[in-house]
């Protein structure tokens, strides 16, 4: 009996104790939340989850004991098939643990200042989960609402959980301790993005611009195919050639250098050299680099350049923008387009008005002559070396793209009216901003020609709109960015006929009467 007591008080003792384990069981299973956020960054699409999918997977199992400052945290790997697997894989290879307690100690030994290490620990482990179909501890499924910028699990054991987004962005998978219902996670956008910028910030007709495309090399782990494809488009007053020289394209593609900014890097891929121009339209290219993006993915998130060069037109005006944009994504049907990087390289006019002086209605006078020099670095005239420019049929004139060109001239003359919609009649376009000098080298026929040259100064705008480019003016005068220049009627210089001869023969005829007079009054004496 005594016996049977023991047993039966051996076998409550082992119930209680299960009792209380499958309680704290339960008080741990099922109770805790996460919430997942995506945020837009700066200068890309909004980031939204909508289309895609999150997968989360639960490295560890965490058990707490304690409160407040004396909390305690116990882990152990998740005994899913594969994960141990994973975590060692993520760790690399100087990792030679096999207990749990040293499973966590090399993953708490991650922590940094910038969470570079730990990120890299989570973005392999990511790399392996995709590459060994690790089963994920739960998901969200495809998200089909719009605008979706947050999603909540529920039900999930505390623990220490990646997560990771599927879809046609670029989110970095990050690691989170879910151990109460209201664990929340903020993804790190990382979608891709470019830039773009030019060697010069204004330029004259016939420069040669090196433009400079700077991105970086996305992470496409887990994707069977990525497409990663840079647009460029040119304003009309821009074309492409293929080197600084302005060489000019051949087979419908434009040379490009591809290069990483870091110096070491070593190239993992084939460098891709020429860019597509579209067959419709030669002011667009578009350089597909995504084989060389997926070959570096050792090179994941350094920096690399596209270089190539465009030459500016006689269509070139101040607007003379040139945009880019990436084309990025896992699906090819479904690719997102980065908001273009624009450049502006703006080009200007020099506009004159040619009017007789205080002339009321205005006088507009033709057929006067100008020549431009540009300004020398001590800020004189350049008299050896004057624009050359073309005119086009209706009289306007242009920065000749080949100043030794055969129909170039350094002679610019005003026509009779004011060119139509304008308040000028002499217009050159396809300046770069700098200081210049306007010299009269013939005046109309019937007034004065100018002195001194007229010196004039073309500032880039400060703001902006690229319209916002001043015109100041030396000996002269500018409304609305127009120079007026005024020229003077010639004054009849003084003669030698008219009144003064008349009075010196009145003299003389009356000097002649007074003698004869003098010569018969004495003859006549003297008869007597």
């Amino acid at each position: 009996m005594k016996r049977m007591k023991k047993i039966m008080a051996v076998l409550l003792a082992a119930i209680m104790t299960m009792a209380m384990a499958v309680t704290a069981f339960a008080a741990d299973v099922g109770t805790n939340k996460l919430k997942v956020n995506v945020k837009s960054g700066e200068g890309v699409p909004a980031q939204t989850l909508k289309d895609q999918t999150i997968n989360l997977y639960k490295l560890f199992d965490v058990t707490e004991s304690g409160e407040g400052q004396n909390k305690n945290y116990a882990y152990t790997v998740n005994t899913v098939a594969g994960y141990q697997d994973a975590i060692k894989s993520a760790l690399g290879t100087t990792f030679t643990g096999t207990t749990d307690e040293e499973y966590a100690a090399a993953v708490l030994a991650l922590k940094d200042t910038d969470g570079t290490k730990i990120q890299k620990f989570a973005n392999d482990f990511t790399a392996y989960a995709l590459n060994h179909s690790l089963e994920a501890t739960a998901t969200s499924n495809k998200i089909t609402e719009e605008n979706t910028t947050s999603y909540t699990f529920d039900n999930l054991a505390a623990g220490y959980y990646l997560v990771y987004v599927t879809g046609g962005k670029e989110i970095q998978s990050s690691l989170v301790t879910v151990d109460s219902a209201t664990s929340t996670v903020n993804l790190k956008t990382e979608a891709p993005s470019i830039t773009k910028a030019a060697d010069k910030e204004t330029v004259s007709i016939g420069q040669v611009v090196k433009y400079t495309v700077t991105g970086s090399i996305p992470d496409t782990t887990g994707y069977d195919q990525y497409q990663y494809i840079i647009h460029d488009e040119l304003s009309k007053g821009l074309d492409f050639v293929n080197d600084a020289a302005g060489a000019a394209l051949t087979n419908k593609t434009v040379k490009v250098e591809v290069k990483f900014s870091e110096a070491g890097v070593t190239d993992k891929g084939t460098v891709p050299t020429t860019a597509a121009i579209d067959t419709e339209n030669s002011k667009k290219m578009s350089l597909d680099l995504s084989a060389w993006v997926k070959a570096n993915q050792a090179n994941k998130g350094k920096t690399f350049e596209v270089t190539y060069y465009a030459k500016v037109n006689k269509d070139a005006v101040v607007t003379n923008n040139n945009k880019a944009s990436l084309e990025y994504g896992n699906n090819p049907d479904n690719t997102t387009n980065t908001t273009p990087s624009e450049v502006k390289t703006p080009t200007y006019p020099l506009d004159i008005l040619k009017v007789k002086k205080d002339s009321d209605p205005e006088v507009i006078l033709a057929d006067a002559h100008f020549t431009l020099y540009a300004s020398t670095t001590e800020g004189n005239i350049d008299e050896n070396n004057p624009i050359k420019v073309t005119k086009d049929a209706e009289g306007k004139y242009s920065y000749a793209a080949d100043q030794n060109a055969a129909d170039a001239t350094d002679d610019m003359v005003t026509v009779a009216t004011k060119f139509e919609g304008t308040g000028y009649n002499l217009h050159i376009n396809g300046l770069a901003a700098g200081t210049y000098y306007l010299k009269e080298t013939k005046a109309p026929e019937g007034y004065n020609k100018l002195t001194d040259a007229i010196k004039v100064t073309i500032t880039k705008s400060t703001t902006a709109d690229e319209n916002d480019w001043t015109l100041t003016v030396e000996n002269g005068t500018a409304v609305d960015k127009i120079v007026k220049i005024e020229n003077s009627t010639g004054s009849i210089l003084p003669s030698t006929g008219g009144i003064g001869t008349t009075i010196f023969t009145i003299a003389g005829c009356a000097i002649m009467v007074a003698a004869a007079f003098f010569f018969f009054t004495s003859r006549k004496k003297a008869n007597k």
